[in-house]
């Protein structure tokens, strides 16, 4: 597919685009509760986020690579070690989610499904027989998704507030 080129809006590609731009507005709801319940870290992460799924949208687009980018200090190899190890390193197995956790944790297991869902739309879009591989934006995608459970994780690390919750 070349820029220009007119193609239906049920090819695996634009429907990949179109999953690409709710994770997006996904990860903008998930930045503004963040920002409203104070909680800078997360939002800063968030934003982090957002620049990075934008990279892969013009990456996709511009049929260049994905960027190779660190978040939140951490290689995407780093977090992907992290999440796999999360009683090493955040102290706690594999939570399990629950709504007693808090609005926030709960969000992002909600935006960590959300990616789920656009790598298999990925793996969809670029495994036809027509189209150029990307497995570049499948594993950006998959350490994405390592990214949100590591914050999800970390957002767990201190009990939750009661007051941040907004009833």
């Amino acid at each position: 597919m070349r820029a220009g080129q007119l193609v239906s809006k049920t090819h695996p590609r634009i429907v990949f685009r179109g999953a690409l731009d709710s994770l997006e507005a996904d990860i903008l709801e998930a930045q503004l509760l963040a920002a409203d319940l104070n909680e800078e870290f997360s939002r800063n992460a968030l934003g982090e986020l957002l620049l990075f799924v934008r990279d892969i949208m013009s990456a996709e687009v511009n049929e260049r690579p994905a960027a190779q980018v660190k978040l939140f200090g951490l290689t995407l190899d780093e977090l992907h070690d992290q999440t796999h190890n999360v009683k090493v390193f955040f102290g706690f197995s594999h939570p399990v989610p629950e709504h007693a956790m808090g609005i926030l944790p709960i969000r992002l297991n909600t935006l960590r499904a959300r990616l789920r869902e656009v790598e298999i739309t990925a793996v969809r879009a670029f495994s036809c027989e027509t189209e150029q591989k990307r497995d570049d934006i499948v594993y950006a995608l998959n350490r994405l998704s390592s990214a949100v459970y590591w914050l999800y994780c970390r957002s767990l690390k201190e009990p939750a507030d009661p007051k941040k919750d907004p009833a």
